[in-house]
């Protein structure tokens, strides 16, 4: 409770500033009174979203030959359709800005049946072998959905999803296309990490720079980040080489963290600071060599470094936010 606010609440309803009934609502905020729990049932939804689409496919694996493929198809096709029509029913207009909805399980009843779409065409595909052996576009197929779903209703959850299934599809593409050499190739996974982050990133400037969902800019510059980096650190543990990768790695991170604490974003800082300290850990342990107490101890220091630098940078920016 803060006492002051609720002082001033009270004293401006008192006088007349404020009407009566939204002085009262801003007295039981300040007097901790009224909670939002606007992020607890978010998450009760997400889970709940996550949940049904497990139990249908442990149902579908189950009774499949009870049921018969076709009925299976159908049923999933039928449920994925009215959860797409109410989705559709309650949104506003296309628009290039920002849309909202006032209905609370607007965006879960849309990843369900984007779910739901994907499942009835990897169950499809399953029992037909449409693709054979190109089975991997079925990944592609379903990114440039889920693209298409998230751009029309404006869902940033969607967009996750299909940047993420884009690269699902380029990783399984190449260890698909390599799993005849025996391992796979690390070196063309870790080029497709590099080169799929890269673009989401530039898909992301050039979304904010062209005012077309601009507020898409964050999941296109977060996900390329996280890819990118990551691509960066596989180098940095690999057996041969990873001096060039750890300098790669060290100058990327450095960059990164000096344009996002320049722009405010307290996320990809986040991760141009944690992946600079795990790679650093490569380095650590190699100089320490047989000590192994010594490495212990210096990593510990660095990460309390890392933690106090987060810390410190993160109230830096709001700071400057203010």
């Amino acid at each position: 409770m803060n006492p002051d606010v609720a002082a001033a609440v009270d004293g401006l309803r008192e006088e007349g500033v404020l009407p009566a009934a939204q002085g009262r609502v801003f007295s039981r905020v300040a007097r901790r009174e009224l909670v939002s729990v606007r992020v607890e049932i978010r998450a009760a939804l997400y889970l709940g979203v996550l949940l049904l689409t497990s139990g249908i496919g442990l149902f579908v694996k189950e009774n499949r030959d009870r049921i018969g493929s076709a009925a299976i198809a159908i049923v999933l096709g039928a449920a994925a359709g009215a959860c797409l029509a109410w989705t559709w029913r309650r949104s506003s207009r296309f628009t290039w800005g920002s849309a909202s909805s006032s209905h609370a399980a607007y965006d879960y009843v849309l990843l369900l049946g984007a779910l739901l779409v994907a499942t009835d065409l990897a169950w499809l595909e399953s029992q037909t072998r449409f693709l054979g052996t190109n089975w991997p576009f079925h990944l592609l197929a379903v990114a440039l959905l889920y693209g298409a779903l998230a751009y029309r209703f404006d869902s940033k959850m969607l967009l996750s999803l299909a940047l993420a299934s884009l690269a699902a599809w380029r990783g399984v593409s190449v260890r698909f296309a390599s799993a005849s050499l025996g391992d796979g190739d690390p070196a063309r996974l870790r080029v497709e990490a590099l080169s799929t982050g890269a673009f989401f990133v530039l898909l992301g400037i050039a979304s904010g720079k062209s005012g077309r969902k601009a507020h898409f800019e964050d999941v296109y510059v977060n996900g390329g980040l996280l890819l990118a980096l990551g691509g960066l650190l596989s180098g940095v543990f690999a057996r041969v080489g990873w001096g060039a990768w750890l300098i790669a790695l060290l100058l990327g991170a450095g960059a990164t963290a000096a344009l996002a604490f320049r722009a405010r974003r307290t996320l990809p800082f986040a991760l141009a600071v944690v992946a600079a300290w795990l790679g650093s850990q490569r380095l650590i342990f190699e100089v320490g060599g047989g000590d192994g107490g010594a490495a212990l101890l210096v990593s510990a220091m660095s990460a309390g470094a890392a933690l106090f630098l987060l810390v410190f940078a993160h109230r830096r920016m709001k700071t400057h936010e203010g």
